[in-house]
């Protein structure tokens, strides 16, 4: 089953449905048909809350859905191609990111060091590399992010004026349910970040600050999809595609551990509140940092999930003015320095 947040172009009135062949179908309307009072179904955070008696629900109303939807008129269900899907989750109850692909975190330390450290980064990058990965094999390393930045499906990416090499993350990210149903589906989570000034709040006491919290930079979407649609979560195949230019490929097979056990190790620090949003890392491959190739402004960017769906998202055209960035200048920004 396919969750979705969306409103219709027609009168972007927000609403919570399912998916029926091809068609985003509001809970509203199907309840409306059926005759049916459940309260559980009128948002996503309700429906989280009262697991599994509203994914019963939900599974019902799609079965009238799927036998009756050639009845149902244009307002009534709408095409997914002429539907502004919102994210699934706007305001997640958390925001919590592990780095569970310890490639992509070798490689991305790698590039780091080479472009801070210049000539000298170059020749200690391939070290640098191969202890992260080893450093990091194994282990449960998270941050928090900013759980009030959340955009969806086709949205546009903030560019601060502090970076010249914005970056995104393609991850599987959890939804968290109740203690009864702990993990309430799977979505596609981008973590855009801040390349340039990564490493020195990487090495610094807070962490990650400024190069992911900025607005508009945590990517949800398209769907909240079930567990018995995705199957195992560790098999799927991942595509990135940067505008014509790049084409990237990766697997969640990369991850070194399960999203259950995960969300075990989660519960011994803290007890998850339904509508939390776990993304397990990066999938190695599919970002800028592992490949040392950086997205322009006005790039579309598609991140493909087997099973989850695509979620789209663009970068602005206009920067406006940008500082310089340690790096050194791009001369793809050259008009906005």
């Amino acid at each position: 089953m396919k969750l979705l947040n969306f409103q219709s172009l027609s009168d972007g009135v927000p609403r919570f449905g399912v998916v029926i062949k091809g068609y985003a179908v509001s809970f509203e309307i199907l309840l409306q048909k059926t005759g049916k009072n459940r309260g559980e179904l009128a948002d996503v955070y309700l429906y989280l809350d009262n697991l599994p008696s509203s994914e019963d629900a939900a599974r019902e109303l799609m079965k009238y859905g799927e036998d009756y939807i050639s009845s149902f008129n244009d307002d009534e269900k709408i095409p997914l191609e002429k539907t502004k899907i919102l994210p699934p989750i706007d305001v997640p109850r958390a925001l919590i990111d592990f780095g569970l692909t310890p490639r992509h975190l070798g490689n991305s330390a790698a590039t780091l060091i080479n472009h801070a450290f210049g000539v000298f980064g170059s020749l200690i990058a391939p070290v640098v590399k191969n202890v992260v990965q080893a450093a990091t094999s194994g282990k449960m390393l998270y941050y928090k992010g900013n759980h009030n930045a959340i955009i969806g499906d086709n949205d546009t990416i903030h560019w601060p004026f502090y970076t010249s090499y914005l970056d995104i993350e393609p991850e599987l990210a959890i939804i968290t349910g109740n203690e009864i149903v702990p993990i309430a589906g799977y979505t596609i989570f981008n973590d855009a970040s801040a390349r340039d000034i990564q490493l020195k709040e990487m090495l610094g006491l807070a962490g990650p600050a400024r190069s992911k919290d900025f607005d508009r930079s945590n990517g949800l979407g398209p769907f909240i999809v079930t567990p018995d649609e995705v199957g195992d979560p560790l098999t799927l195949n991942v595509k990135v595609k940067i505008g014509k230019r790049y084409e990237w490929n990766g697997s969640t097979s990369e991850y070194s551990a399960h999203p259950v056990k995960v969300l075990e190790y989660l519960k011994t620090v803290f007890q998850p509140l339904p509508g939390t949003v776990i993304g397990l890392g990066t999938i190695p491959g599919c970002n800028g940092l592992d490949n040392d190739l950086w997205i322009n402004p006005g790039e579309k960017i598609e991140i493909i999930f087997d099973k989850l769906g695509i979620l789209r998202q663009k970068t602005p055209y206009n920067l406006g003015k940008m500082e310089k960035s340690r790096w050194g200048k791009r001369k793809e920004l050259s008009q906005f320095y």
